[in-house]
Order: C-alpha cells, then sequence, then structure tokens
C-alpha cells in the first residue's frame, strides 16, 4: 500500500475533514499528517481579528497525524530522520513557508523521496515590483522546479506556477475545498425552519436576505459590502442584511449601519457548526475581499445552495462563479457594481434553479476529487 504524507503548519476548518473521510473511507493508500507548527497547549490565533478560531465542529482526529513541538521545528534533520522511519512514498509540502518546510524540500531531493507542492499564490494576488520582487523572479522559477509535482488550489495557482516556473510539472490539484455534504444536510434542516428563524430575528417572510460571512477588517472589505447593501435597499424593500463576524473595524461597521436596524442583524462571530443556519437564511451571499487567494466561504455558500456574489480580489470567483448561474463578480471595492449584482439577482425569476446550479457546481469541487488527484499523485510517480 502506498503512503502519502502531507506537511502542513497547522490543522484547518476545511482539510480535516478530508483526513477524516480519507481514514474512514480510502483503503487504497495510507494518509500521515505532520503539522508543523500545532502545539496542541496553545491554541491557534487568528491575528486580522486576535482571537482563536472557533471550529467547533471538528471532532477528535480519527487520522494519522504528528504534532511537532517548537523545539522539533527548529531541527529539520531531526524531523527527516522522522520521516524516515515512516518511510512514505511521496510528500506533499503545504507552501514553502515555514522555513522548515524548505529545509525539507532539500533534504527529501537529497534523499530520493518526490515530493509535491500545494500552493495558493497567484499573480493577481503576488507582487514582483522592488528588490524583492526582483529576486523573486529569479529565485522562484529554480525553486518551483526542485518539486516533482505540483498541487495548485485552484486555476489561478495553477496559473502562478506555470507562468512563474517557466516549464510546466505535473499537476495535482488539491483545492480549497469544504464538506459539502454536510453542509448541504445542514443548511436543508434549517431551511426547513426558515420562516420561523425569519420571525426570531424580525424579518418578514419575504425578505430578500443578503448574507455576508467575514472578519471585519480592512482586507477583507465589509464595509464595501454595507455600502453595496444600501444602495441595493433603497429600491428594493425586501432587502435585509445579515452580517456575521467581527473584527478591528467593528465601530466603522455598526456607524455605517446605523439607521438599518430593522433590516440588518449581526450576529457577531459564531462557531463554524452555525454557520448552515445562517447560509439556509440567504437569497445571496457576498464576498467582497480586497485580497482574498482563495475564500472557502464561497464553497460553503454554494454547497448550501446560495448564489454568491465575489469580488475580483477572491480567487474562488474564477472557478466557482458562473455569471448568472452560480453568481456574479464585481469589480474590488465597487459598491455601486455590488448593488447591481444583488439587483439582477433578485430580479433572476427561478431561485430554485440558482440553488440547483449551485450544488451542481460543487459536485466537481469535492473531497472524492481530492481523493482521486492524491491517488494519480502515489500512480505517477512509479511511471
Amino acid at each position: 500500500m502506498k503512503h502519502l504524507l502531507i506537511v502542513q503548519d497547522k490543522p484547518t476548518q476545511f482539510d480535516v475533514p478530508l483526513y477524516h473521510r480519507i481514514a474512514e473511507k480510502v483503503q487504497d493508500f495510507q494518509l500521515n499528517i505532520l503539522y508543523t507548527q500545532y502545539d496542541r497547549p496553545a491554541p491557534l490565533l487568528d491575528p486580522e481579528i486576535a482571537r482563536s478560531p472557533q471550529w467547533d465542529h471538528i471532532r477528535d482526529a480519527i487520522y494519522t497525524h504528528h504534532n511537532l513541538t517548537k523545539q522539533q521545528a527548529k531541527n529539520p534533520k531531526e524531523v527527516m530522520a522522522w520521516i524516515r522511519e515512516i518511510r512514505p512514498d511521496y510528500v506533499l509540502l503545504s507552501g514553502y513557508f515555514p522555513p522548515l518546510h524548505r529545509h525539507l524540500a532539500v533534504l527529501l531531493k537529497k534523499q530520493g523521496i518526490p515530493i509535491g507542492l500545494r500552493s495558493d499564490n497567484t499573480l493577481l494576488h503576488s507582487h514582483f515590483s522592488g528588490w524583492k520582487g526582483f529576486a523573486k523572479k529569479i529565485l522562484l522559477p529554480r525553486w518551483l522546479c526542485r518539486y516533482d509535482g505540483w498541487h495548485p488550489v485552484g486555476s489561478l495557482a495553477r496559473e502562478y506556477l506555470i507562468q512563474v516556473a517557466g516549464i510546466q510539472k505535473p499537476i495535482f490539484p488539491f483545492p480549497y475545498a469544504v464538506d459539502n455534504d454536510w453542509f448541504f444536510e445542514q443548511s436543508e434542516s434549517y431551511r426547513e425552519k426558515r420562516e420561523e428563524q425569519l420571525a426570531a430575528l424580525k424579518f418578514p417572510e419575504d425578505a430578500f436576505v443578503v448574507l455576508g460571512i467575514l472578519k471585519w477588517h480592512e482586507r477583507e472589505d465589509p464595509l464595501t459590502l454595507i455600502d453595496g447593501f444600501i444602495t441595493f435597499a433603497q429600491s428594493n424593500h425586501q432587502a435585509h442584511l445579515v452580517l456575521v463576524g467581527d473584527g478591528p473595524l467593528r465601530e466603522e461597521v455598526k456607524k455605517r449601519l446605523a439607521g438599518l436596524n430593522d433590516r440588518v442583524y449581526l450576529p457577531g462571530y459564531v462557531p463554524y457548526s452555525q454557520l448552515p443556519r445562517w447560509y439556509a437564511l440567504a437569497q445571496a451571499f457576498v464576498h467582497p475581499a480586497l485580497g482574498e487567494p482563495w475564500g472557502v466561504s464561497v464553497n460553503e455558500a454554494l454547497a448550501c445552495g446560495v448564489p454568491s456574489i465575489v469580488s475580483t480580489g477572491v480567487g474562488a470567483g474564477y472557478d466557482l462563479i458562473e455569471e448568472g448561474k452560480t453568481g456574479f463578480i464585481f469589480p474590488t471595492g465597487d459598491a455601486g457594481a455590488l448593488a447591481q449584482c444583488l439587483r439582477t439577482l433578485a430580479a433572476l425569476p427561478d431561485q430554485e434553479k440558482l440553488q440547483t446550479a449551485c450544488r451542481e457546481k460543487m459536485r466537481h469541487w469535492h473531497y472524492d476529487r481530492t481523493i482521486e488527484a492524491f491517488r494519480e499523485a502515489l500512480s505517477w510517480k512509479r511511471r
């Protein structure tokens, strides 16, 4: 049986369910995860909102994994000795930061162990100006060529690898995906109680609910979402907004929404397990980020059947949004264009058809596709 080792810094809300799925259902290859910056006694912290994420949907790990201590993470040779002991057939490194990942790439190549790179870098979100940009242009092509395979998270990441490296390595996508099945099932159970939940929020039964789930931080740009919604609401009396989240822009968010109290609900920061409840209420989801290489909340929304309106700064839009079918894309920071997208979406006659299209789109962005890519990577190296 082939053995795949994935090296990443910390567990995430979207990768852990994938690893559980593999542990429970996959029998033709072995998976091991090495976490290089996860010291269990220390809580994970999101620096943009200065709090730990509430990923309460993640149950105790049943997949094989190993957490490095801070001291171990400073000793690449010791880590390499551990890797040799478990004898992986292929090592997939998530990014080349922290530095340990780069050291391991060098050491693994010397040992003749095939390595792959998972990357979310995009040309849209990268800077190649100044002396740092010049250094990137010189060093990155050589570095990217070290890897035997590439595992981009989406089409923009794939384009980045090919254009920056100037060559093409074997590509096995490792997308940012979520547990589509769980989101669908949970949102459906909440959708059956939608009228009751709308009443609890003091929203009318015919409310057209616009949903935002984001950090109240400049990078994710909640203010453009708010301004776009306000413009939309001026011509649509059914328009209501649910804005989930928190962050350093808290006071500015509340100031912008002053006077719309009866049409706006702010749940605050909510645990991950409660997200399907809010997706089930919405007819439109908005992700306005200025710079987001992917944006898994778009996956979540579509898996729940909610068409999404995303900015050009959100990488997921280029793979998941089909204009007029699964949502719309608007220019980053353009609240007027966002308002027009909301008007267009609200005017579409068949909302159930939109829900079906969203869920159908996510059939092609499913954990099973990722698992198949892992199989291909493990098989490819034998040729």
